[in-house]
């Protein structure tokens, strides 16, 4: 029992690290910043919906071979916006970004910053 009484002294008379103060900083990162069409997208995904990041279904494809209508199925010709695009859709419906959602941003070049800024305006809406 004095072993644990002599650890317990150590770790409260030990030093708390700065980071135990400040968990969330991030300190030497500047302004996090978009591209005006990158900004353009986010505020276009913003007003999309799930069903616009899914494949069309049996009766869409059914309305455009028998009458030659889109429906309205859309996506982005630049694979970097359209992932930005489906990000922002996703992480507003599901009030979060998921993990694969982030890793697809990080492929295509997106920082950590920019990324986590992604999901805060697509939670705020």
């Amino acid at each position: 029992m004095t072993d644990r009484a002599t650890a317990r002294l150590d770790i409260e008379g030990a030093t708390a690290p700065a980071i135990a103060t400040e968990p969330y900083s991030w300190r030497g990162v500047g302004p996090v910043a978009f591209t005006p069409l990158e900004e353009q997208v986010i505020g276009l995904a913003l007003t999309d919906g799930l069903g616009s990041i899914e494949s069309p279904g049996l009766i869409e494809r059914l309305i455009v071979f028998l009458f030659g209508l889109r429906t309205g199925h859309r996506t982005l010709a630049d694979t970097r916006l359209e992932t930005l695009r489906r990000a922002v859709v996703v992480a507003r419906h599901r009030h979060h970004l998921p993990d694969a959602q982030a890793v697809s941003l990080r492929e295509v070049g997106y920082t950590p910053m920019q990324i986590r800024m992604v999901e805060a305006r697509a939670v705020a809406g």
